[in-house]
């Protein structure tokens, strides 16, 4: 391994570098096997000397001979992961180019300063699984190519559309905008209109002030036990249930 290719992975780590270079780090086999069933254009691939002994058989079965293995020390490979338990196994990624937001699409997922990415990635994976193909992030919303929002989504991100740093005020004249908060209408009964942007807003403080204005119903999901709040990846996934099984 060259020291440009490990400076490049490590530098993945931070979200300046992967915006500049468009690109970003996937590990494990799950990742890696969905990028490649999914036909991403991934780098060469990084596998530490223990991963190709013990999985000789899945290397053959799932990498094509077209792609480029590096092999790696396993000490060396733990320097370069972001994980405290790597499998020994990583590649890069690129970024897909951000095209403009298509309004003619019905149902949008919108994320409003989420600040944990691990929150991100599970809300990214949620939508792969209920069919919602394009989610937008706000201003100051967290990565969703942050290492954590990655390893959260287990590879949602190669069937989502991601819009980042947009405003939600685009959505104004062409869909309703509805917020999921601890008031409003119980989502249970609520009648979803065609076109609609589900807005979730931030952990500790909800919607934004900058987009409370927007916001044309509010609903909520029924306590039927107790607490006081859903997890914003919980309820989010909830209302997406709901929301796509109108």
């Amino acid at each position: 391994m060259n020291e440009y290719s490990y400076k490049t992975i490590h530098s993945l780590k931070h979200a300046k570098n992967r915006k500049s270079s468009n690109k970003f780090v996937i590990e494990g086999k799950r990742l890696v096997k969905s990028a490649l069933d999914y036909n991403i254009n991934i780098g060469p691939v990084f596998c530490s000397d223990n991963f190709l002994k013990e999985n000789k058989a899945w290397v053959e079965k799932h990498i094509k001979k077209n792609i480029v293995i590096k092999t790696i020390e396993k000490k060396t490979f733990l320097k370069i992961s972001n994980t405290k338990s790597p499998q020994g196994i990583l590649t890069i990624c690129d970024i897909p180019k951000q095209n403009p937001v298509r309004l003619t699409i019905n149902k949008w997922i919108y994320l409003d300063k989420i600040s944990d990415p691990g929150n991100v990635g599970t809300l990214i994976r949620s939508c792969a699984w209920f069919g919602i193909r394009n989610i937008a992030l706000s201003p100051n919303c967290a990565d969703p190519y942050n290492p954590k929002s990655v390893r959260a989504a287990m590879g949602a991100h190669f069937v989502v559309t991601l819009n980042i740093n947009i405003d939600l005020r685009i959505f104004k004249k062409t869909h309703k905008i509805i917020a999921a908060e601890l008031k409003g209408e119980n989502a249970s009964n609520y009648a979803w209109p065609n076109k609609c942007v589900l807005v979730l807003g931030n952990e500790a403080h909800g919607i934004s002030n900058q987009n409370i204005d927007c916001i044309e119903d509010f609903i909520f999901i029924n306590k039927l036990g107790s607490g006081n709040s859903l997890n914003v990846s919980t309820a989010g996934s909830i209302l997406m249930y709901l929301l796509m099984k109108n």
